[in-house]
Formats: C-alpha cells, structure tokens, sequence
C-alpha cells in the first residue's frame, strides 16, 4: 500500500479514492501488471461484474528508472474467489475466436 499513500493526493486528484482499501489486512493483489492499460482493463471488468477494486502504480508505470515498476490490482480478501473467477474468464476472453474467420477489412494501400 506504499505506492498509494505516496500518491494520495495525486490519486484524489484524478477521481480515484484510496480510503476504500487503506486496511493492508482487507485486501489482496489480484494481478500484477507491467502496463498501467492491462491492469484498467481488468480493473473495468470486475467494476462491471460488482467487485471492488483499485490500480495501484498505474502512475510510475510510464516512468523509465533504474527500478522496474508494476501495476497491482487489488480486491477486497472478502471478494478473493469472486475476482478471481473474473480475472480467468477476462484472461481468457479472446481464446474462442477463430481469427482466420474475421475479416479485418482492407489495409489502407488496398491490400486486403
């Protein structure tokens, strides 16, 4: 939870609120993630499913330092199973589609 004290103002300032998931106890990194975009995504699709949740890093993300930086998505423990079950399904989304039958359309030289 160092990261989102460190950046509390700046998080409040972007419409994010750290106060739902201050108790380190209470909750339990989800997914860790090197792009801020993947760990959204998936933040989206458990908000859309019901399930608490909040990005941690997404702010350092961007940054080249001499220290790698990670993109945490945490959940309340009491939601653990629920989110779990989410964070398979979203991963696992794209495997039905048969990308040889999807027609993308004409690339921009005419080609196809």
């Amino acid at each position: 939870m160092r990261l989102m004290a460190v950046f509390a103002d700046e998080l409040s300032l972007l419409g994010y609120s750290s106060a739902a998931m201050t108790d380190k106890e209470s909750v339990v990194t989800l997914a860790v993630f090197t792009e801020d975009m993947l760990a959204q995504m998936l933040a989206e699709a458990l908000e859309s499913e019901g399930i608490d949740c909040q990005v941690e890093g997404g702010i350092t993300s961007g940054f080249r330092a001499e220290a790698p930086t990670v993109v945490k998505v945490i959940v309340h423990r009491s939601d653990e199973v629920r989110a779990k079950t989410v964070f398979e399904e979203w991963e696992h989304a794209g495997d039905s589609i048969d990308w040889d039958d999807v027609d993308l359309g004409e690339m921009e030289d005419g080609t196809s």
